[in-house]
């Protein structure tokens, strides 16, 4: 060993940088090799040992003080986390079915969401009239061996004294129930903008709810903060971080004036984050989740406060063109969500935007945890990501922010105070605007979208989301019209959780539970709403407005690349134009290469495409382009002309010959696309 570290002596990182710098050519080194995140992280290309070594939790164990390292000693060596697909269908047999099929299939945890029933509901899923409904959902499944996650919205409290009153039925002791019930009315309000009941009513049924589980179901979570509404509406991870902590904190304090003690309210706390593609970032923003709990956990006195995190794959980033690299995007973000420790994981089906999926989607995203835990082994590793230098120090420079961001929330007064005064939105709607402008500029490449577009691919069908309450609603017709309320003594205790699941054993109908918890108050708190947003959004848009011009005229929009002298000079510049376009769904006739000035005119006198862009190399140019754009325009003057390339000092000379505008790695791809398309009359001004 001594021989060889004196062969192979240890070098300064004064040396690395001055020989980064020697390859470089005189490139500047901090434009190309240093980068600045969403979440204003500057990340260097080196990181070492020097860069964490006053990092507390280095010296920490997996389960130890702040978590960093994970919520559990042995890691997954002796639980794994749990596949947690969220099913989804519209009446109860339909939704068991899809149960069983997960079972088989290796889920562990019924991730249910309920509805109205309506197959186009705005959020899908199953409706549940009563108890009896519950037990034809859960019927063939062992409640005392899977966990049950139900998202039921502000009728959550109806639906857990339903499930609970089945369990009973069947003799299973309340002590045995495992997963939970997600109550979280703030992540409601910023998604919708809206909550339909008072937040006082539903912070007093969080707390029975808790107070219930507490005394009889302690393996049931009852109080979820989801940082998922804010990744999906563009916001940086710091920003969701410090959010999902604010509304922790708001949930303690309110719950602690409802009687529950803030140890009770973290035995039974579910995190919920979405997992998007800056791979290194989504594991050190699940890990910094764990440290900034235990931080909060601390200032009530909890010492020793578990931290459950709920992994779901980002929507952000999904496409519904090209819908099978959704595959590729889970997978990585599913990879991060494990390296990082999560207890429990949702893996979108590539077709989940679009409302809808089916039995192979479904399959194909349960197997990548397979894929995750039996050929990666990812089960046997306790805190794979323990170590690398880069993540330690971007685990403390994400805690550190996020932590800075919640506790300007706090001196502000709170999260709720935050999002009456819109300054969360208005934070967020930054980072996401600027998200969409490197989008355009193809700075953030969308893999089917802004880069690589596949036009002979197909795209989702897209359900057209319905709100029947609110149209019920705008009708004068109320849900809860004839119907008698159970008789439930309002309160915060575990004594009105009793009466309903009563009320549910006796065969109540979930309305009438509903009306006697209260929950047929309108006079909810208003906010400024931050809606779910995708990336690609704006090119899918360019794309269906193509598409739509193509059903009309029986063709797609066309542009002439005239490609001039010998391919090889040329050709990655030639591709590299075509993918530029066809982002847009244009259809690039560039399959020809023109010898003579002559022949290229020709063909352009030929085409009936209204816009054509002249390819070739520097050279070229320099000889033929003016010529050329001269020769073009002559055969058609009508003819929208580009060039492709930096036109440097020829500009001035080669839009004086023709060519009304360029192309080149500077352009801003979505607003040059939107202008042809316009030009092309595919899209009105």
């Amino acid at each position: 060993m001594t021989q060889l570290l004196t062969e192979f002596p240890a070098h300064t990182y004064e040396q690395w940088h001055a020989a980064a710098e020697a390859l470089l050519k005189g490139a500047p080194f901090e434009k190309l090799l240093v980068s600045k995140t969403y979440e204003d992280i500057t990340i260097q290309p080196l990181y070492r040992e020097d860069d964490i070594a006053g990092l507390p939790h280095r010296n920490e164990l997996p389960g130890m003080a702040s978590r960093v390292r994970g919520s559990r000693a042995a890691g997954f060596l002796k639980n794994g986390w749990k596949i947690s697909q969220e099913l989804k269908a519209h009446t109860p047999a339909g939704l068991n079915a899809q149960i069983l099929e997960g079972l088989k299939g290796s889920q562990s945890e019924l991730n249910l969401l309920v509805g109205c029933g309506h197959a186009e509901c705005c959020k899908g899923g199953v409706s549940l009239g009563s108890a009896q409904d519950v037990e034809k959902v859960l019927d063939g499944v062992a409640l005392d061996a899977v966990a049950t996650y139900w998202q039921a919205g502000p009728g959550v409290v109806p639906v857990a004294a339903m499930f609970i009153a089945a369990a009973k039925a069947r003799g299973i002791a309340t002590d045995k129930l495992r997963g939970g019930f997600e109550i979280d009315p703030l992540s409601e309000l910023v998604a919708k903008g809206f909550l339909k009941q008072p937040l006082a009513l539903r912070l007093d049924q969080m707390a029975a709810l808790t107070a219930w589980t507490a005394a009889n179901a302690p393996g049931l979570q009852t109080i979820t903060a989801n940082g998922c509404v804010y990744h999906n509406a563009g916001a940086s991870s710091t920003q969701e971080l410090a959010y999902v902590i604010a509304t922790v904190v708001a949930y303690v304090e309110e719950l602690k004036s409802r009687g529950i003690e803030p140890a009770t309210a973290f035995q039974h706390l579910r995190l919920r984050f979405a997992v998007g593609s800056d791979y290194f970032m989504e594991i050190a923003k699940l890990r910094a989740a764990r440290w900034l709990l235990s931080k909060v956990a601390a200032a009530y006195g909890v010492d020793d406060s578990p931290c459950f995190i709920h992994a779901s794959t980002s929507r952000w980033n999904k496409t519904s063109y090209d819908a099978h690299t959704n595959m590729l995007r889970v997978t990585s973000e599913a990879f991060a969500a494990v390296v990082a420790g999560v207890d429990a994981l949702h893996i979108g089906p590539y077709d989940e935007i679009s409302g809808k999926t089916d039995e192979f989607s479904r399959r194909i995203a349960r197997n990548i945890h397979i894929i995750l835990r039996e050929e990666c082994g990812l089960d046997r590793v306790i805190d794979p990501a323990g170590g690398s230098n880069y993540i330690e120090w971007l685990t403390d420079q994400v805690a550190a922010k996020s932590w800075l961001l919640f506790q300007e929330i706090e001196a502000a007064g709170g999260i709720v105070a935050a999002l009456e005064a819109g300054t969360v939105q208005t934070a967020v709607t930054k980072v996401r605007d600027a998200k969409f402008q490197n989008i355009r500029r193809r700075k953030d490449r969308i893999v089917g979208s802004n880069m690589y577009p596949d036009l002979k691919g197909g795209k989702l069908e897209m359900l057209t989301p319905v709100c029947h309450a609110a149209v019920a609603a705008k009708a004068g017709i109320s849900p809860f019209e004839g119907v008698e309320a159970a008789a439930i003594s309002a309160g915060t205790t575990a004594a009105m959780i009793d009466e309903a699941i009563a009320a549910a054993a006796s065969g109540a109908s979930r309305m009438s539970i509903a009306k006697g918890l209260g929950l047929g108050c309108t006079e909810g708190l208003t906010v400024n709403p931050l809606p779910a947003r995708r990336a690609a959004e704006e090119y899918e848009a360019l794309r269906d407005a193509s598409a739509a011009f193509a059903d009309k005229t029986g063709a797609a929009p066309a542009i002439l690349q005239i490609n001039l002298g010998p391919s090889g000079r040329y050709r990655l510049r030639a591709d590299w134009t075509a993918a530029f376009f066809q982002a847009a769904g244009f259809v690039v006739d560039g399959a020809r290469d023109f010898k003579t000035i002559e022949d290229a005119a020709a063909a352009a006198k030929e085409s009936t495409a209204p816009i054509a862009v002249i390819t070739s190399d520097d050279n070229t140019y320099v000889e033929n382009a003016a010529d050329l754009a001269a020769a073009v325009k002559a055969a058609r003057p009508d003819i929208h002309l580009l060039l492709a390339g930096a036109p440097g000092e020829n500009e001035s000379a080669w839009r004086s010959a023709g060519v009304d505008d360029f192309v080149n790695v500077k352009s801003n791809n979505y607003d040059l696309n939107h202008a042809l398309l316009v030009k092309a009359g595919v899209i009105g001004q």
